[in-house]
């Protein structure tokens, strides 16, 4: 029976992967990087003093139940990076629809509070600037 349990629980680790964790990788000279897809979990280094700007389109139910377009920006991401910096993704602030690297290292973008994976496509677009160079 525990034998039974373990191969159950790995076969549907195996099988979420569709969830997995989304690496951020900006082709060299751009300042963007884009995806599609069912993740909402992304990760990726940034050097210190940038701008990041961060733009959102997901497909959530409607209370007529059908399906409608959903749009947001950063002040709804959960954001997780060097030092213990932490924005939660509840915040209203105007200024905090862009996120600012404080230290160089690994940021962690999350879309919801709490797991990964959406029940349907999401469209994600990060791009980083100095921050001197924000207008």
């Amino acid at each position: 029976m525990k034998k039974l349990l373990i191969t159950s629980a790995v076969m549907i680790a195996l099988s979420s992967g569709a969830h997995a964790d989304v690496q951020i990788s900006m082709q060299p000279g751009s300042q963007c990087w884009s995806y599609q897809g069912l993740d909402t979990f992304f990760f990726g280094s940034f050097s210190s003093g940038q701008a990041l700007t961060i733009a959102v389109v997901e497909e959530q139910a409607n209370e007529k139940g059908g399906m409608e377009a959903v749009a947001y920006d950063a002040e709804k991401i959960w954001v997780n990076g060097p030092d213990h910096y932490y924005k939660d993704g509840n915040r209203e602030d105007p200024n905090d629809r862009v996120i600012f690297t404080e230290k160089p290292g690994r940021y962690i973008f999350n879309l919801y509070e709490h797991g990964t994976g959406a029940g349907a496509p999401v469209s994600v677009k990060i791009c980083a600037m100095k921050k001197e160079q924000r207008k």
